[in-house]
């Protein structure tokens, strides 16, 4: 997917992230989705969660977008990249959020588990990561809402 450079419209990167956030739900996975972008504006990586597919807890959709990224740039320095996500990262991604240098994070619904914001209160080493709380939030979190009342009932 493309977008012309210099046009970088957060409600649309946001509304693909939670695209792929109903393909977790359709598998019964917590829906979650993420991209990153480019300097270009171009769409380099995608990912939604599949934990429970995959049978393993590195799937998350972040993780997934990062490594299609690096993938994609033949690089792991996403240093001009931004990640939109449609929940606020965990520990375990925002870790490699940081390592992978990304730029900046925009993500649509808090988390009620983690806050990056917490974590990441200072810059650390050579590199800040800009966080914005982005557009988005009801429906990330209907979708969450979704999941959780599916596996209560």
């Amino acid at each position: 997917m493309f977008k012309p450079a210099g046009f970088i419209n957060d409600e649309y990167y946001i509304k693909k992230a939670l695209e792929l956030a109903k393909k977790s739900l359709e598998n019964d996975e917590i829906p979650i989705g993420a991209l990153i972008v480019d300097q270009n504006n171009n769409i380099i990586g995608t990912g939604y969660n599949s934990a429970e597919q995959k049978k393993n807890q590195l799937f998350h959709a972040e993780i997934i977008a990062i490594q299609e990224a690096t993938k994609q740039k033949n690089d792991w320095r996403l240093d001009e990249c931004i990640l939109y996500v449609t929940l606020e990262p965990c520990m375990m991604c925002f870790g490699l959020i940081h390592l992978s240098r990304i730029k900046k994070l925009i993500y649509a619904a808090n988390s009620h588990l983690f806050t990056v914001k917490s974590l990441y209160n200072k810059p650390y080493a050579n590199h800040t990561c800009i966080i914005e709380k982005g557009p988005g939030e009801k429906e990330s979190s209907d979708l969450l809402k979704t999941f959780f009342k599916k596996i209560r009932d």
